[in-house]
């Protein structure tokens, strides 16, 4: 009588070993791929990443020569990394302060009962869903100084004298770029409160407004406090997004008008690399923006923790 494939495969060296051997080898065949692919697309590029900050390379095919850290000695010499790095941070801070602040107004409102609300609600999803090109279009044609519609509006309710320039440097470019950028982002905000606030405890609001409390001091004392974790996730999600603010620069003002005057880390990181073709700089200059992330990821995370110990 043959074997059946059953006695067979139970009769194979896996099965000899212990149990708890035997499901850790089984366990590594099955996540041997994972990690083959997590090798070649992250641990490898990243390890690439790091040797080139170390090495001077123009191209990734070109020989490359040991300088060890006279790369990331350059950024104590270079006044563009400077005004990158002061004009990163006039991005990323009111970028992120307005559209949590509007995104968590914008969610208030939702979650209260009105008619129309499910229409809102996916209306507000379109901003987010436009392509950063077609935003870009549609907001270089609405804000022109000449031809756009916002400047005439302006100057027919008195609000100014002449038609009002937008892209004209620093800082009214920069803090135009950021007004489109929050528009475009805080959908996405908005609906990460619009979800947190569904699990807000409706027994703890009814208490609240059994004993007096107004519509403030709700939110004051059982909301705000109960959505100072989404708040946390939510600033580091806006973060994640604004400094690594490049489709909006690229289609509006190429890093202009002027010299350099919307540039961003980013931005500067991405000439440096791929305009420039020096990509140990430009690789210096991307971890500078990674450290930055970690670095403020951290400080949200551990402030948010220590709020609500506190």
């Amino acid at each position: 009588m043959t074997e059946s494939p059953m006695v067979v495969r139970r009769g194979s060296w896996l099965s000899r070993l212990p149990i708890r051997r035997e499901n850790l080898a089984y366990a590594g065949i099955f996540l041997a791929p994972t990690f083959l692919l997590v090798l070649a697309l992250i641990i490898y590029p990243l390890l690439f990443s790091v040797s080139l900050t170390f090495t001077r390379a123009s191209t990734l095919g070109a020989e490359r020569s040991w300088v060890g850290l006279d790369n990331w000695a350059r950024l104590l010499e270079d006044p563009l990394f400077r005004q990158s790095l002061v004009q990163t941070v006039m991005y990323v801070v009111p970028a992120c302060i307005l559209a949590v602040i509007i995104g968590l107004g914008v969610a208030l409102v939702l979650n209260q009962d009105f008619p129309g609300r499910m229409l809102v609600r996916a209306s507000l999803l379109i901003p987010w869903a436009l392509p950063p090109v077609v935003v870009a279009a549609m907001f270089q044609w609405f804000l022109d100084g000449r031809r756009g519609l916002l400047a005439p509006w302006l100057v027919q309710l008195g609000v100014t004298d002449t038609p009002v320039a937008f892209f004209t440097g620093v800082p009214g470019t920069l803090y135009t770029l950021v007004g489109i950028h929050v528009w475009k982002t805080f959908p996405l905000i908005a609906l990460i409160f619009l979800v947190s606030l569904q699990y807000l405890p409706r027994e703890t609001i009814h208490a609240a407004q059994i004993d007096g409390a107004n519509g403030w001091r709700r939110f004051r004392y059982v909301t705000f406090p109960f959505l100072l974790p989404t708040i946390g996730v939510a600033l580091i999600i806006q973060l994640l997004v604004t400094i690594q603010l490049f489709d909006l620069i690229f289609a509006l003002t190429g890093g202009g008008p002027g010299a350099y005057s919307t540039y961003n880390l980013y931005f500067y990181a991405f000439k440096t690399s791929f305009e420039h073709t020096n990509l140990s700089y430009g690789a210096v200059l991307a971890y500078v923006v990674t450290a930055i992330i970690v670095i403020f990821g951290l400080l949200l995370t551990r402030g948010g923790r220590s709020l609500r110990l506190s």
